[in-house]
C-alpha cells in the first residue's frame, strides 16, 4: 500500500506485452548461445524459465489483488499471452 494506484498503473505501462516479448526473445538468444552444444538441454531450460516467469506472474497477479482490492488493475498481459510469448519465440529458433 506504500505505492498510489497511480503509480502502480505507471510501473505497468513500462512493461507492456510486447515489451516483455522483446525481452524473453533476448533472453532465449543468450540462453541459446551459452547452450547450443548441448543438444536438447536448451529446452529443458527454457521450460524451466517458463515455469518460473508463470509463477513470477501469479504472484504479482495475486499480490496486485490483495494489495488493491477491486481496482480492476492488472498486468498488460494474460497468462494466455505468455504462453504464446514462449512458445513462439522457441519455434522461431
Amino acid at each position: 500500500m506504500a505505492f498510489s494506484k497511480q503509480e502502480l498503473r505507471k510501473v505497468i505501462s513500462i512493461y507492456p506485452g510486447r515489451e516483455v516479448k522483446k525481452g524473453l526473445e533476448s533472453l532465449y538468444k543468450k540462453v541459446e548461445k551459452h547452450l547450443s552444444d548441448e543438444g536438447n538441454l536448451l529446452q529443458v531450460v527454457w521450460r524451466a524459465m517458463q515455469e518460473e516467469f508463470i509463477r513470477q506472474y501469479k504472484s504479482l497477479e495475486d499480490m496486485i489483488q490483495r494489495c488493491y482490492p477491486g481496482s480492476l488493475i492488472t498486468l498488460d498481459f494474460s497468462m494466455s499471452d505468455i504462453l504464446e510469448y514462449f512458445s513462439d519465440i522457441a519455434r522461431s529458433h
